[in-house]
């Protein structure tokens, strides 16, 4: 069993060193590591020098701002059984290889385990757990959201070659790229497993491209469109199944302005939700408290 870690980034320095030192201290071994710099201005050549993991496969780009560009090149020139995806501010935990070689079987496409949720800008932290799996996972997934992290998530790559399975490169989906990967996934019927331990930290701060909230609302739009119009076989209602999602943007808009205390606001945009499907709305809230 062998596995590919891909990392793309940009400018990144500070945190990629942060990100390798995770990898380097990694109990298991039988990995390779892909860093896809988009032709980075800082100090990320020097960090990439003296990082001290054998197999290091260092490849430049001009990705154009669209980071689906870098993680395809790292799938291009990956050796591995399996691909793990990683932003350059993730962490894993020294175990995280040698619990996939003890818990991953064949039977498995994709696998995902918990997580630390890290705010840099704050130093807040939470646990996220994924999944579970459902029936009509696909569909669940389209009313729902993502329930997969890309930086938790391990997938077969003998899987997404034969389904040519990639992410996708459109400027519109940028920052919802890995939602239309892990629906495509689905959709094709991949083996699911979810795990519960918690084997890596993903970060948020100001600044990062999931954190502006106008570009990623537009992005899971986007995807959901392409999926609900283009790809979807489950409802020849496109458009009544469309107009069924509308809540879960107005529910973005409740979440954003409740963020920056905008109560009375954020008051008004939950009702409407609430108005449109209170069931899923509710079960969107129960979900939370969960995690």
């Amino acid at each position: 069993m062998y596995f590919s870690i891909i990392i793309p980034t940009y400018n990144n320095a500070v945190l990629l060193k942060r990100t390798l030192n995770s990898i380097e201290n990694q109990n298991g071994k039988n990995f390779e590591l892909i860093v896809v710099d988009n032709h980075s201005k800082d100090e990320t050549d020097e960090i990439i020098k003296k990082c001290s993991v054998e197999n290091l496969i260092y490849k430049k780009i001009n990705n154009e701002g669209v980071i689906a560009k870098s993680r395809n090149l790292g799938i291009k020139f990956s050796k591995g059984d399996w691909l793990i995806f990683l932003d350059s501010d993730d962490l894993l935990h020294e175990n995280k290889i040698n619990f996939l070689n003890n818990n991953l079987t064949k039977e498995y496409d994709l696998v995902c385990n918990a997580e630390k949720i890290v705010n840099l800008d704050t130093g807040a932290d939470k646990i996220w757990k994924y999944g579970p799996l459902k029936k009509n996972f696909y569909q669940k997934m389209l009313t729902i959201g993502n329930q997969f992290s890309t930086s938790a998530s391990v997938v077969k790559k003998d899987f997404i070659i034969q389904h040519s399975i990639y992410f996708n490169e459109k400027k519109d989906f940028i920052t919802a790229e890995d939602y239309d990967f892990f629906l495509n996934l689905v959709n094709f019927g991949a083996k699911i497993k979810f795990f519960d331990n918690i084997l890596g930290e993903h970060s948020f701060y100001k600044g990062s491209q999931s954190s502006n909230y106008n570009l990623h609302k537009n992005a899971v739009k986007s995807v959901l469109k392409h999926h609900v119009f283009k790809i979807q076989n489950f409802s020849q209602k496109k458009e009544k199944l469309w107009k069924s999602l509308e809540w879960r943007f107005i529910l973005m808009d409740f979440i954003k302005n409740f963020k920056e205390k905008k109560y009375v606001k954020s008051l008004k945009y939950f009702f409407q939700a609430f108005y449109l499907s209170p069931i899923m709305v509710l079960i969107f809230f129960l979900k939370k408290i969960k995690i």
